[in-house]
């Protein structure tokens, strides 16, 4: 009989959780490693209730586990403890319905996978770990800078691994933002950063220029992304001009980027501000609801913003 393990989180989180998850059965007997789409829960568990074809131990991967509904009660008595020949994982949205009643919890294993929020104190723990993992240290530059770039956790996490690993390699006492800037931005990641650079320092030809090259080359979410994380600072700092610090701590904005927003709130000012910020969440919920996250809508946001400057 199988056994029950249900993975829930939100998107990157949970596809880290799913691979760390088969990594580990795997390195516990578990040779025989399958994904299922669809059916039900009668065809899933008396499917699964002997030992795999190719070996004694078998997990299998079920996408999309919220499609299956509520387990139904006759069938709970097919339930094993963690130990059992074959587990099944359920991927089920975090906010998704209920696939395993109350009454049947006890019977199955829950893992919920959590993602750090964009500045939080656990962002910071990551990098820094890496770096005196490798028997390094870390400037605050080089910190924020990793930050602003990589959104997701693992890409964070990697990136951080790897600058701080060429560091210790060169015989380098501490990681700078120049070494971020050298070893962990791809063409695509420096058009970024010189766009948010650009724009926040007033510079029209060069921002525009970044804009096309990435709307060539790159996915919109992560820039939009980007841009709403160094902009909202900057309007915060518009509106709110004797709670900069306030406002800078609770978003986590250390110097580099505090900088440049409180230039890019001098330059632009609170209005125009607010218009672009809330330009950029409109953009990106139409990409969410499947309407499609538009470059020219984008483009217009940006030149309507720098349309002020000389």
């Amino acid at each position: 009989m199988p056994h029950i393990h249900v993975l829930s989180g939100p998107g990157a989180a949970l596809r880290r959780l799913v691979s760390g998850e088969l990594e580990k059965l795997a390195s516990i007997g578990y040779e025989d490693i399958r994904r299922q789409e669809g059916g039900d829960w009668t065809s899933l568990l008396t499917e699964n209730r002997g030992r795999g074809l190719f070996g004694d131990r078998s997990a299998i991967l079920v996408e999309d586990a919220d499609k299956l509904g509520a387990l139904p009660k006759q069938l709970a008595t097919m339930l094993e403890p963690p130990d059992a020949d074959v587990t099944i994982l359920l991927v089920c949205k975090p906010d998704g319905p209920a696939v395993i009643p109350k009454e049947f919890m006890s019977l199955c294993a829950f893992t919920k996978a959590t993602e750090p929020s964009p500045w939080s104190r656990e962002r910071d723990d990551m990098v820094y770990a890496e770096s005196k993992r490798h028997g390094v240290s870390v400037s605050k530059g080089a910190v924020a800078l990793l930050k602003e770039m990589f959104d997701d956790t693992g890409e964070l996490s990697a990136e951080s691994a790897k600058v701080a690993s060429i560091c210790s390699m060169r015989g380098d006492r501490e990681i700078s933002a120049s070494m971020v800037e050298e070893f962990c931005l791809s063409d695509g990641s420096r058009n970024l950063l010189k766009l948010l650079d650009g724009m926040c320092s007033g510079s029209v030809a060069e921002s525009r220029a970044c804009l096309g090259e990435l709307s060539r080359h790159s996915e919109i979410m992560p820039l939009l992304s980007a841009l709403h994380n160094r902009f909202r600072i900057a309007m915060y700092f518009s509106m709110f001009q004797n709670e900069k610090k306030s406002f800078a701590t609770a978003l986590g904005a250390k110097d580099y980027a505090s900088r440049l927003a409180d230039g890019a709130a001098r330059f632009y000012g609170a209005g125009k501000l607010r218009d672009f910020v809330t330009g950029l969440i409109k953009i990106a919920a139409n990409e969410r609801t499947g309407q499609g996250a538009s470059w020219r809508d984008l483009d217009l946001l940006v030149i309507d913003l720098m349309s002020g400057l000389k």
